[in-house]
C-alpha cells in the first residue's frame, strides 16, 4: 500500500527543502576539510599528486560525515510546532496508505493520509480564531513558509497527516551515531598501522593512509548505524498498535482527527504530526461525494446530530 505524496496547491513550496539544506551541509564540511587537507599537506611536504590526494581524501571524509549528521539534524529538526499545538479536523480521507519501501531515505514507514475536501473543518479549538485556509497555509512561530497542498489522487485541498513509524527516528539517530563512531574507530586504526606507512614512504603516504581509514570508517559505521537503526525501528513498530492505528483509517470514510499541528519546513507545508486520535464519522465514498451531501453531514456532526439516523 503505498503512502499519499500531496502535491502543492498553486506556485510555491518545495517539497525537497529539507534535502536541498543537508546537500548545502555537505558542500560546506567539504570546502572546509578540503582547506584543512591542504593546510596539512603543505605543511608535510609532498608530491603534488599526494598533497591532490590529501585535499580530495579531507574533503570526501567531510562530506561523508557531514551527510550522516547533517542527515540527522535536519531529520530532527525539520517538524515546528503551531501555536495552538494541538487541532481536531473533520473531512474525508482522500487518500490513505503506509510509506513501505526498501529506499529508508526516501520511504520512513510512517502511516499517511490526505484529509479534505469541501467537507474540511475545524472543530477545536473554536476560540483562537482559526480559520481551516490558516491551518493549512500558517507558518509554525519563527519558522516557514507553509504552502497549501492537494490530494494528488483527487485533486481536493487537503491537509497531510501522519501517524510517525519509529523506522525514520531511528535510522536518523543511527546513520548519526554510527558514522561518528566510524570515524573514531578508523582514526584510532590509522593511527596505529599508518606510521608504519609514513616510515616506509617519508611523506605524505602517512596522512594519505590516516584519511582512507577514517573514511572507511566513517562510511561503513554511518551505513551499518542506519539500517542497523531501521531493523530496530521495525521491531518496535511490529511491537507496538502501529499498524493497527493506521490499519482503521480508510479513504472514502469522514472522520474526525486530533493531533499536534506543525509546519514541515523539509516539505513545507502544514501537517497533523502525530494524529493522536481519529474518529470514525461514517464511510460514505466521500472522497467522491457532492459538495452538498459532505458539507451537511459535516455540519450536522459539529452540533452532534446525525442526519441519517443513530451514529456508525
Amino acid at each position: 500500500m503505498p503512502g499519499c505524496k500531496p502535491k502543492f496547491q498553486g506556485p510555491g513550496g518545495d517539497e525537497n527543502a529539507g534535502i536541498y539544506r543537508v546537500v548545502g551541509w555537505i558542500l560546506a564540511a567539504a570546502a572546509a576539510g578540503g582547506l584543512l587537507g591542504y593546510l596539512n599537506a603543505a605543511d608535510i611536504g609532498g608530491s603534488t599528486l599526494e598533497e591532490l590526494e590529501v585535499i580530495g581524501l579531507a574533503a570526501l571524509d567531510a562530506a561523508v560525515l557531514a551527510f550522516f549528521v547533517g542527515w540527522a539534524v535536519d531529520w530532527f529538526d525539520r517538524l515546528h510546532p503551531q501555536n495552538p499545538s494541538t487541532i481536531t479536523l473533520a473531512g474525508c480521507v482522500l487518500c490513505a496508505g503506509k510509506n513501505s519501501c526498501l529506499n529508508v531515505w526516501t520511504c520512513d514507514g510512517d502511516w499517511t493520509f490526505n484529509l479534505g475536501g469541501p467537507s474540511l473543518t475545524l472543530l477545536a479549538p473554536l476560540d483562537a480564531g482559526l480559520t481551516v485556509d490558516e491551518i493549512r497555509t500558517r507558518g509554525a512561530p519563527g519558522d516557514g513558509p507553509a504552502f497549501p497542498i492537494v490530494d494528488s489522487g483527487t485533486g481536493q485541498p487537503a491537509l497531510h497527516c501522519e501517524i510517525s513509524s519509529h523506522i525514520g527516528d531511528y535510522f536518523a539517530a543511527g546513520g548519526a551515531i554510527g558514522s561518528i563512531a566510524g570515524a573514531i574507530a578508523g582514526g584510532i586504526l590509522g593511527a596505529i598501522l599508518c606510521g608504519i606507512v609514513g616510515a616506509a614512504t617519508f611523506g605524505l603516504g602517512a596522512l594519505i593512509c590516516f584519511l582512507l581509514l577514517v573514511g572507511a570508517g566513517i562510511l561503513a559505521g554511518g551505513l551499518a548505524g542506519e539500517w542497523l537503526g531501521a531493523l530496530a525501528g521495525y521491531i518496535a513498530d511490529k511491537l507496538s498498535d502501529f499498524d493497527e492505528r493506521g490499519e482503521a483509517i480508510h479513504r472514502g470514510c469522514l472522520m474526525m482527527f486530533s493531533g499536534r499541528w506543525v509546519t514541515d519546513d523539509g516539505h513545507q507545508h502544514n501537517e497533523i504530526h502525530d494524529i493522536e486520535s481519529a474518529q470514525l464519522i461514517e464511510c460514505n465514498q466521500c472522497d467522491t461525494a457532492s459538495t452538498e451531501s459532505s458539507v451537511g453531514l459535516m455540519a450536522a456532526v459539529g452540533v452532534g446530530r446525525h442526519p441519517t439516523g443513530p451514529d456508525p
